[in-house]
């Protein structure tokens, strides 16, 4: 599983970015976890250069416990040590990730695995590129190593023990859902009223945009050819909500005419190619969101969707490719709210 950086970035921009009418609505931008991020919220201007400088300190600490491509970071060392049974320090950002992570996991049947991270390396979608793709003997003894179950928190979660000396952890499908909710509760903790939150596409409000009106949100329409002409499928309208999606028209490379994917399915060990084109979650919070919008991808549409009519708290919206080509929308039973008409 991984994510799709800088997912519907653009259409978000235009939505929610517009010229706001208020003289106390502030934003600022940068990137992050090799995507870009934007901030807009209700402010003095006075504030903007040390809110930003706040928040880049925040996603600096985030990127230094989970991203794989820091060989220094929290979620690298793990990865780096090859005894059973060895205990790694951890940090809060990591701990809270990792038991969201557990589950969403245990939600999903195994779908979402942050554990998976030696078949995304092998498929070239993590930090070390391939120039071949792995036959189907490497993947087996890679299917192996997908055991999430093996790693252990200890109570206090303050440290990680490695049960399989050959596992690996990626949290590419939940991290940027979590930079979203580290920045948000920053403003919330500041009693901050009105933002908008977003990164690589993953985003989370709160209260109205400066014009008076509900946060808008573009959902992409997931065509290959998105990433030079995207395309609104729908429009969202979030108020105290996170919204996450994921897809894989943007994230993929053919070889030898066979077309490979990012999200990969743990219990297969290869690309996972469906009629689910992309998948659309609310949530309270992004980390969820994510989460579940990537292990939606593996899962299918129907699978997907019996589990969010689970639960109140979530919502989905999916675009499934029809037999003729056509992009056929199905939705939750309370999405309807969300749609801006």
């Amino acid at each position: 599983m991984g994510s799709c950086a800088g997912l519907f970035g653009l259409v978000l921009f235009l939505l929610a970015g517009c010229t706001p009418a208020a003289t106390d609505a502030q934003r600022f931008s940068g990137t992050t976890m090799g995507t870009t991020y934007q901030v807009m919220y209700r402010g003095l201007a006075a504030s903007v250069e040390p809110d930003q400088q706040l928040v880049e300190a925040l996603l600096a600490e985030v990127n230094q416990s989970l991203s794989t491509y820091i060989d220094s970071s929290v979620i690298s060392t793990i990865n780096a040590g090859s005894l059973p049974g060895e205990w790694f320090d951890t940090d809060e950002h990591f701990r809270i990730v990792f038991e969201r992570s557990r589950e969403i996991y245990g939600l999903t049947g195994g779908a979402f695995d942050p554990s998976v991270g030696p078949l995304v390396s092998a498929f070239g979608f993590g930090p070390d590129l391939m120039d071949v793709v792995p036959d189907s003997s490497i993947i087996d003894s890679l299917v192996g190593l997908v055991d999430f179950e093996s790693f252990l928190l200890s109570d206090s979660g303050d440290s990680l023990q490695k049960g399989n000396g050959g596992a690996s952890l990626d949290f590419s499908a939940i991290a940027k859902g979590y930079g979203v909710d580290v920045i948000s509760e920053f403003f919330d903790a500041r009693g901050t009223n009105d933002y908008f939150v977003e990164i690589g596409g993953e985003v989370r409000t709160r209260g109205q945009h400066p014009e008076g009106r509900p946060w808008r949100v573009g959902i992409e329409r997931p065509s290959e050819s998105a990433l030079s002409d995207p395309t609104t499928q729908e429009i969202v309208q979030l108020g105290d909500a996170a919204m996450a999606t994921s897809g894989n028209y943007r994230n993929f490379y053919v070889s030898d005419g066979q077309k490979y994917v990012h999200t990969i399915d743990p219990a297969t060990g290869y690309p996972k190619i469906s009629s689910l084109l992309s998948a659309s979650v609310t949530a309270s919070s992004c980390m969820t969101a994510d989460g579940l919008a990537t292990a939606f991808m593996v899962m299918g549409a129907e699978r997907a969707m019996a589990i969010v009519e689970a639960d109140p708290t979530l919502e989905a919206f999916f675009v499934v490719a029809g037999e003729d080509g056509a992009f056929l929308e199905m939705q939750s039973s309370g999405f309807s709210a969300f749609l801006y008409d």
